[in-house]
C-alpha cells in the first residue's frame, strides 16, 4: 500500500470478537473523518475481517468494499449451520446494531471458496444485499492464500479499489493459474471421497512437489498415509507441517492426532499442553487433552481436564457426557 501510495487504517479487536464493541460507531466515525479527503475508500478483510469489511462499510464512509471468505454472522441462533467458531459464536455479545440485517450503500465484491463452509454464509448475504460474487472453487478458507500463492491478490486489491474490477475475467485467470496452486490441489485431495483414495494421495502428493514447505499440503498428504495405515510417515509428514509453520495450533493438533492414531499417546500429550497454552480459552483443546489422558488411564487428571473445558464452555452438551462416562467407568 505504502509503495503504492495508498493509506492504510488497520481495525484490530482485543479478541476473535468478531467487532462486537460498543466503540465501534465512534472508531469508524474517526475512520470516517481520517479519510474525509480520499477520492476512493475501501472496507477491506478476510474471514472475520470480511464480516467487519462488509457490516461496517457505510459507517467507515467507503464506496469499495472487498470481503474474502467472509461469514454473514457466526451467531449460532442465525448460523446454525457454522460449527467452527461455536465457542466464541456463543460467547460473544450480538449487537443488533452491529450484526442486524446487512445494508452496505455500495456493491461489495466477495471472493469465496463455494466447495467450502463459506457458501452458506454467501447466500445469507446475498439475500439481502447486491454483491459482486467472485467464486473461486476449491480455494479454501481463506481464499487468501490461494490469492496470494497464484500471484493474483495484489491486482484483485488494486483493481476493487479503483473501481476496474471485472469478476469474469479475475475468474477465468485464477482458473487458468490454479493448477499450479497446492492449496487448490491440496483441497481437491481433502474432499475425495474414499473410493478415490488412491487419486486423493496423488493430488496431495502434486501439491506437496508444488510447495514442499506448505503445512497445510504436507497434513493433507500426512492425513492419506495414516488413512491407509502408514502411521510412521503420517508422523513425520506432520512433524514437518509443524515445524514449517512455526508450531501453529491447527499443526500441534493434526501432529497430536497422528501420534495418537500410531499408539504413541504419551508422546502427543506435550503438543497437547503447548497448543493449550497458545489457545487457552479454547474448550475443544482441554477436551482432546483430557481424552489423551484418559487413554493412558490417567483418571483424575481426565476429569479435571474435562472440568476445564465444561468451565470454558458450559453450553457444548458433549463435555457432559463425557464426563459422566468417565465417572461412570470410575464406580464401575
Amino acid at each position: 500500500f505504502r509503495q503504492s501510495g495508498v493509506s492504510a487504517i488497520h481495525v484490530m479487536g482485543r479478541r476473535e470478537d468478531w467487532y462486537q464493541y460498543p466503540e465501534m460507531a465512534a472508531a469508524m466515525a474517526a475512520v470516517r473523518q481520517a479519510t474525509a479527503g480520499a477520492d476512493r475508500v475501501m472496507t477491506y478483510g478476510t474471514s472475520m475481517g470480511g464480516y467487519a469489511a462488509l457490516r461496517f462499510a457505510d459507517a467507515a464512509g467507503a464506496n469499495a468494499v472487498l470481503a474474502i471468505s467472509p461469514q454473514y454472522s457466526i451467531d449460532p441462533r442465525k448460523t446454525p449451520f457454522e460449527k467452527r467458531w461455536l465457542q466464541d459464536g456463543r460467547r460473544i455479545q450480538w449487537l443488533p446494531e452491529i450484526d442486524g440485517r446487512l445494508v452496505c450503500g455500495c456493491r461489495p465484491v466477495i471472493v469465496f471458496d463455494p466447495a467450502g463452509e463459506d457458501g452458506p454464509h454467501i447466500r445469507r448475504i446475498e439475500a439481502e444485499i447486491d454483491i459482486v460474487s467472485a467464486d473461486l472453487r476449491y480455494s479454501k478458507h481463506p481464499s487468501t492464500t490461494f490469492l496470494v500463492e497464484t500471484g493474483l491478490l495484489k491486482s484483485l486489491v488494486f483493481d476493487v479499489l479503483s473501481g476496474a474490477f471485472d469478476a469474469d475475467a479475475f475468474k477465468r485467470e485464477a482458473g487458468q493459474r490454479r493448477r499450479r496452486s497446492a492449496t487448490y490441489l491440496s483441497r481437491l485431495a481433502e474432499l475425495q471421497p474414499p473410493r478415490r483414495r488412491r487419486t486423493g494421495m496423488a493430488l496431495a502428493q502434486r501439491a506437496c512437489e508444488i510447495a514442499p514447505n506448505d503445512p497445510i499440503s504436507l497434513g493433507v498428504l500426512g492425513g492419506y498415509c495414516g488413512d491407509v495405515g502408514d502411521h510412521d510417515q503420517a508422523v513425520a509428514l506432520h512433524e514437518r507441517a509443524t515445524d514449517v509453520s512455526q508450531r501453529a495450533s491447527n499443526c500441534l493438533v493434526s501432529y497430536g492426532n497422528a501420534l495418537v492414531a500410531a499408539g504413541r499417546v504419551e508422546e502427543a500429550l506435550p503438543l497437547a499442553l503447548e497448543v493449550i497454552g497458545q489457545l487457552p480459552e479454547q474448550a475443544h483443546l482441554r477436551a482432546w487433552h483430557s481424552l489423551m489422558l484418559w487413554r493412558l488411564g490417567a483418571v483424575e487428571e481426565a476429569i479435571a481436564a474435562i472440568e476445564q473445558a465444561i468451565v470454558l464452555d458450559p453450553h457444548q452438551a458433549s463435555y457432559r457426557r463425557t464426563l459422566e462416562r468417565y465417572r461412570e467407568d470410575v464406580e464401575s
